[in-house]
């Protein structure tokens, strides 16, 4: 009992350590802009422009961040609750496919997908899902710079899964098994220029497993990344 004590007091102080870091890196930002432009210590229009940029990109972050640890916070609580139906995967695939293309595209690239149309359809939350899958992707988009992104939906005989595969970046053997975790990135150098807010992959793991399936993820360093999502056939009304 005494040693569970201690490993949540640990838990939670390292939980509001990472919180504080994580705040005050924007609140810097916007305090310091804000400031300049306050004072006018600009020579130009256009240089009053960039800070006011920057001011809008870091409310941006910090409005994100608050918003996952919100979203984490209830799933934690139990209080998420969810509209599980039949739903169709190939279109929640492609509605967020859709919403990612544009982002792959600028930066020059490509966007694939392979949808078994006629694959079992999975008992679920359709607009989590989507979430779950933007999500993905989007990591994707962030950490590839050239190359492609692959989403697969499909099935085996146990299993439907949706893959999301890139020529990016890559992750390390060693830092596997901590990409689900709060709080972690796995290229810390560049984790403001890619803007994420290390919270994302935690939300997608417990996302999918409150919709009772898996997540799995597989990785080369400097070759790429497969993320997969599975979830067992089950039987539906009128099955598919």
């Amino acid at each position: 009992m005494a040693e569970e004590l201690q490993n949540y007091r640990d838990t939670r102080q390292e939980f509001f350590a990472n919180i504080s870091h994580e705040l005050r890196t924007p609140i810097t930002y916007l305090e310091g802009y804000s400031k300049v432009i306050k004072d006018r210590l600009y020579s130009t229009e256009e240089e009053r422009d960039q800070y006011l940029d920057v001011l809008h990109q870091e409310a941006k972050r910090l409005q994100h961040l608050v918003d996952d640890l919100f979203e984490l916070s209830k799933m934690e609580e139990g209080k998420v609750s969810l509209s599980l139906e039949w739903i169709d995967l190939a279109e929640v695939i492609d509605n967020a496919v859709q919403k990612v293309q544009l982002k792959a595209s600028d930066k020059g690239l490509i966007l694939r997908a392979s949808l078994n149309r006629s694959t079992a359809w999975v008992h679920g939350d359709g607009l989590r899902m989507e979430q779950v899958i933007l999500n993905l992707l989007e990591n994707s988009v962030r950490y590839t710079e050239q190359g492609e992104i692959s989403i697969t939906l499909g099935q085996t005989e146990s299993y439907v899964f949706v893959a999301v595969k890139d020529t990016g970046i890559g992750i390390s053997e060693d830092e596997l098994p901590y990409v689900f975790e709060r709080f972690y990135r796995v290229e810390k150098s560049r984790s403001r220029q890619h803007g994420g807010t290390g919270l994302g992959l935690s939300i997608a793991k417990k996302l999918i497993e409150l919709q009772g399936g898996e997540i799995f993820v597989s990785s080369k360093l400097g070759e790429g990344t497969t993320f997969e999502i599975r979830f067992k056939l089950e039987e539906q009304g009128g099955s598919i």
